[in-house]
């Protein structure tokens, strides 16, 4: 991700709300996530941050400024994914993958998926 920016799980909740509604307003940014208990302050808090950290930006060509994600979510999503496997699994993504076999409840589906991928990571 551009500059390794860290999002916290906060700020998660603004940028999977500015993926789904790009060009929101803060009015429309503030009702979507009050429902968490965020007060109005915290809202505006977590906006101009992902803004600093240029993570988001704003559209200031009309009245209303507008707020859109300038990084995609698949982008974040790696960048969470590395940083969870290096965090948890000290980078190690075989550890990460033993530990889905044999302690989770994979359908066959998930588990056939599961190896066209592994099968496909071995061919790249």
């Amino acid at each position: 991700m551009k500059n390794e920016i860290s999002i916290s799980e906060a700020e998660w909740s603004v940028m999977e709300f500015l993926w789904s509604n790009p060009l929101s307003t803060i009015t429309d940014i503030r009702k979507a996530l009050s429902r968490n208990g965020w007060s109005d302050s915290t809202i505006k808090t977590l906006v101009r941050r992902l803004v600093s950290k240029k993570a988001a930006a704003i559209n200031d060509e009309g009245a209303v400024f507008r707020y859109y994600a300038l990084l995609s979510e698949q982008e974040c999503r790696l960048k969470e994914t590395k940083s969870f496997i290096n965090r948890v699994y000290n980078g190690s993504v075989n550890m990460l993958v033993t530990n889905l076999a044999s302690e989770s409840n994979l359908t066959e589906k998930e588990t056939e998926e599961l190896l066209r991928l592994i099968d496909k990571m071995g061919k790249e």
